[in-house]
């Protein structure tokens, strides 16, 4: 390289090095604080409002312990909660979570949930629906527990168990697409 590139080549850099060190661009920015941002999360939540009770068909309240079922009973826990379903677009699920009930029957058994909220009675084999809208309501919740009489002899049943201790009323939040 000869004299003259050399000399042209350090002149710009020695001005690159002293328009980034003495000067550069600027640009203007501003913020402002957004009112209303304080927000506070929802809660849901069962609370049992008394002891809840076993009956069987008849209507006469049984000791799970020392009960023998036959087919074509029906067992019916019932009990009272009280709702938490705090929350603008709340949605939630009430059911029985039979998943825990365990033993030989439970394959033999079918469970339905019955729940009365604001007088109005819902039955579901699934779910019951829950709003926000129910908060603080007192929700009588029933679920049976239905050995049904069959068609056919099933002689395999005979001294088997069903352990309901177990069994679980649940309240569980779904997604609200629309929220």
């Amino acid at each position: 390289m000869n004299k003259k590139t050399k000399g042209v080549s350090a002149a710009a850099a020695a001005s690159a090095l002293l328009l980034g060190g003495a000067g550069s661009l600027a640009y203007w920015s501003d913020q402002e604080t957004v009112s209303g941002a304080n927000i506070t999360s929802g809660a849901l939540s069962l609370q049992p409002a008394g002891a809840g009770t076993w009956k069987d068909g008849t209507g006469a309240t049984i000791d799970t312990t020392t009960f023998k079922i036959v087919p074509g009973d029906t067992l019916t826990y019932t009990a009272t909660y009280t709702v938490e379903a705090a929350g603008n677009n709340l949605q939630a699920n009430l059911t029985a979570d039979t998943t825990s009930i365990t033993g030989t029957l439970v394959g033999k058994v079918t469970t339905t949930v019955t729940a009365t909220i604001r007088g109005t009675t819902t039955v579901g084999t699934t779910a019951v629906p829950i709003t926000g809208a129910n908060n603080g309501d007192q929700i009588a919740v029933s679920v049976a527990i239905d050995f049904p009489f069959g068609t056919v002899v099933d002689n395999t049943s005979q001294k088997s168990t069903l352990d309901l201790t177990g069994l679980k009323v649940s309240l569980v939040q779904i997604d609200n697409p629309g929220a």
